[in-house]
């Protein structure tokens, strides 16, 4: 547990100050840089994309590793000793990013 601990705690996200804009896609293209545990690198991406898919199967990837369900990895990702995106822990991170699909379902499920 205590390697499990260090591990999340270490991993971060480093958010480039400049933000890529492709004219023609919907949604913008941002430039990130994963430093850190990058294997959690998941968790960080989905709330930078505000994506529930890429939420959900972080969770999954992670079932066995982390915990024996995904309701389990996510209590474990999201706990005060948990998972943190660029110094901030996934709930405060995905505030800070505005990123509300996936703040909703951390917060509702956790």
């Amino acid at each position: 547990m205590k390697l499990f601990k260090s591990t999340l705690v270490t991993s971060a996200l480093v958010v480039t100050s400049a933000m890529a804009f492709n004219v023609s896609a919907a949604a913008p293209q941002k430039d990130v840089r994963f430093v850190g545990e990058t294997q959690f690198a998941g968790f960080c991406k989905a709330i930078i994309n505000d994506d529930i898919k890429v939420l959900r199967s972080s969770l999954s990837r992670n079932v066995g590793r982390i915990g024996a369900s995904q309701r389990e990895v996510l209590r474990m990702v999201t706990s005060e000793e948990g998972l943190t995106c660029n110094g901030s822990s996934l709930i405060e991170f995905s505030v800070e990013r505005d990123a509300n699909a996936v703040y909703e379902y951390l917060t509702s499920r956790s």
